[in-house]
């Protein structure tokens, strides 16, 4: 691959913002073409799939001098302030067994670490510091889970903020660490039962194969404490794992093992439940409980109940109700709670109590029930907030939970679900100015007519005079539903009179049947949501095209670079990170065929004739004028591998005139959602934000308030 740099050009501007155009590193073409359907396929940039190769790393080198020339000019001072303002001081703790946990960082370039407390009110002490276990790579913990006994905890870490985990485990009184060592988990929670735990790990031997083509053999697998992994029980190992899902987890009480999978029976595809008793023995077997050839729906299960099990499913209730289940028999069920106006986002069973969440039109509010299914409590959070964490104990009926919004950072609560009492855990200290920020929803129609609620957050006093720069933020994708949350970085942009728009975008979860019309062959109508989204805030005089940055991530990176290419002049300025962007290749990776019922795979004539004619970067012309644009990847990243955004910056900077920059912003050492540093997550917002404001046209009217 060292030939193909012996032409290539690179030149580059001294100074890009002091000129009127953009000379751009030069990339290599090769010749490589597929013919798919008996259409011919070019793909010149398939050497960067070589993410690690000596020809990339040259590449990303001079791609990394273009992003640096690039800087805007409010960077460093942007750097300082999110600094300061990510300095949050609040109580973020969360409940396992009888102790009370919580992540704090005190170095902002180290990771977090773990505190723990017996009481509430208690001063948390150190527990766990990730950050001594290695020296080259970047440790965090990405999730706990503590032994019934209370003893041992099991912590899910990862390296470089990656997606392959190695479960450790740490025993609680002496604060040490176990020789244990549990490797190549991947998209799997960890349950203990008895004197182990379950997980689900993949049949590799390096994790870099996740980096070079399809892993394989999902297994669901037990591990002994105090034994080595290559003694783990393989428990259930799916009949095409490439093919079928597989989740499982353990209910509150220990008693059995569920396991979601799907399988062909008779030649069809059947959803099913099945349950296998606990303790686990040399007989373990599992039964189906629920088996249905439904494919838009979805069953969790919450726990035991007398001699039942409790089932949260939208199977004959569209927006999400709870059932009792026979475990001892198929499909025998009655309803517990019926299905609310609002849809159900989220419930659990907590020492025969069932808590419920729901995120209505203004208000999202939060339900209690007895053992009968009798309503003994609803409560409301603030208008323009949604809960975000939920954690318990099923050792008392004390649920603490919290909620935030697109300006306010959490706030923590506990509430008794006995005596209903409530009562904040702590005042949440912030070095920002929030008094004059509100959210309202407003509602558009889409191209087809369909009507789409979308989030606003923006000053009190903003007027309506169409020159308001906004943020236009999407995602629309994986039934994953559109909820407030806060970012620090959005602070300075709506406090110097930008809008933070949000759309619900089809797609997602946020209404029943709003996923199915937004996935695989209707993902047409999640980009056209985005776009009427736009034309929306354009024609009600909130803004104009020359004031619009499009911003979304993985799937939401897919969403605004598909819509850049379509409508050009709607956007001045697009930021995709970790974008699904080659969208005819992303199966070749990892699991990429779990993303198949997403999107769609060229080896099915009509979904490949669907993803071409909207995959980004297939559908790039020359000459054309596309918004300024920011593409953010990641080294580590596996979920969706860097070389998306490769591709298709090579494509932009080799068909652009040169009047937009077109860049690309790599960062080491991190995963799909970036690094598991502060400061590096600061560096990279304070350039992306920086970039936006550069663009917009208003970096020189940005006040920077200490407040």
């Amino acid at each position: 691959m060292k030939h193909f740099f012996l032409s290539i050009l690179l030149i580059y501007v001294t100074k890009c913002y002091g000129q009127k155009t953009f000379t751009f590193p030069a990339t290599f073409k090769s010749d490589v073409s597929d013919t798919i359907w008996h259409k011919a396929v070019p793909d010149p940039y398939r050497w960067l799939e070589q993410i690690n190769s000596d020809s990339t790393a040259k590449w990303l080198k001079e791609q990394t001098r273009f992003k640096d020339h690039c800087e805007g000019k409010t960077f460093n001072r942007l750097q300082n302030f999110l600094s300061y303002y990510s300095h949050i001081k609040s109580k973020p703790i969360f409940r396992e067994g009888k102790y009370y946990f919580s992540y704090l960082v005190y170095d902002e370039n180290e990771t977090a670490c773990l505190y723990y407390q017996e009481r509430i009110d208690d001063v948390p002490d150190l527990l766990f510091n990730p950050n001594t276990i290695e020296k080259k790579s970047i440790v965090n913990i990405n999730d706990i889970a503590l032994s019934a006994d209370n003893k041992t905890l099991a912590l899910v870490l990862t390296k470089n903020a990656g997606d392959w985990k190695t479960i450790r485990f740490l025993d609680i009184k002496s604060k040490k660490l176990l020789t244990d060592s549990v490797r190549f988990v991947k998209y799997s929670d960890v349950y203990w039962s008895g004197g182990g735990v379950f997980y689900i790990r993949y049949a590799v031997k390096d994790i870099s194969e996740s980096f070079t083509g399809i892993i394989k053999g999902r297994s669901l697998y037990y591990h002994r404490i105090g034994t080595n992994q290559d003694k783990d029980i393989q428990i259930f190992k799916p009949e095409n794992d490439t093919e079928n899902e597989l989740r499982y987890e353990v209910t509150p009480k220990g008693n059995y093992l569920v396991l979601y999978n799907s399988k062909i029976i008779s030649g069809k595809k059947y959803q099913t439940v099945s349950l296998a008793e606990l303790p686990l023995t040399d007989s373990l077997s599992f039964r189906d409980f629920i088996v249905t050839d439904k494919t838009d729906v979805y069953f969790k299960v919450l726990g035991e109940l007398n001699d039942k099990l409790l089932v949260e499913t939208n199977l004959k209730a569209k927006k999400g109700a709870i059932y009792k289940y026979d475990p001892s028999t198929v499909n025998s069920a009655k309803k517990f709670v019926h299905e609310y106006q609002e849809q159900l986002e989220y419930s659990s069973l907590v020492n025969n109590k069932v808590l419920r969440f729901y995120n209505g039109d203004k208000k999202s509010y939060g339900v209690i029930n007895d053992s009968t299914g009798k309503q003994l409590k609803i409560w409301t959070i603030p208008e323009g907030f949604s809960f975000k964490s939920i954690s318990s104990s099923q050792d008392d009926s004390i649920i603490l939970y919290s909620f935030d919004s697109f300006f306010s950072p959490s706030s923590f609560y506990q509430i008794n679900l006995n005596s209903f009492e409530q009562k904040a855990l702590s005042k949440t200290l912030i070095h920002f100015d929030i008094e004059n920020l509100t959210t309202e929803k407003v509602y558009y129609y889409s191209k087809d007519s369909t009507l789409i609620p979308m989030y606003l957050t923006h000053l009190k006093n903003m007027k309506m005079n169409g020159i308001n720069p906004v943020i236009l933020y999407g995602y629309g994708g994986f039934g994953i539903s559109m909820k407030p949350f806060l970012s620090v970085n959005n602070i300075v942009f709506l406090n110097n009179g930008g809008i933070f728009a949000a759309p619900c975008l089809r797609g997602g979860g946020d209404f029943p049947g709003w996923h199915e019309k937004g996935e695989r062959l209707f993902k047409q109508n999640t980009f056209d949501d985005f776009i009427s989204a736009a034309e929306f805030l354009v024609k009600e005089k909130y803004t104009n095209p020359g004031k619009i940055a499009a911003m979304g991530g993985s799937n939401g990176g897919l969403v605004v670079s598909a819509c850049m290419l379509q409508r050009p002049d709607l956007f001045k300025v697009v930021v995709s990170e970790s974008g699904v962007l080659d969208i005819l290749r992303y199966h070749f990776y990892n699991t990429g065929y779990d993303k198949v019922s997403e999107f769609g795979n060229i080896t099915d004539s009509i979904d490949f004739e669907n993803l071409y004619r909207y995959s980004p970067v297939h559908n790039v012309r020359k000459g054309t004028e596309y918004p300024a644009t920011l593409l953010v990847a990641s080294d580590y990243d596996d979920r969706v591998l860097p070389f998306h955004s490769f591709k298709f910056i090579s494509e932009l900077q080799s068909n652009g005139t040169g009047k937009n920059p077109y860049v690309l912003y790599y960062q080491e050492n991190a995963g799909h959602s970036g690094s598991a540093l502060l400061s590096e997550r600061i560096e990279k917002n304070a350039y992306i934000y920086s970039f936006i404001f550069k663009n917009l046209g208003i970096e020189n009217k940005i006040y920077l308030n200490p407040y």
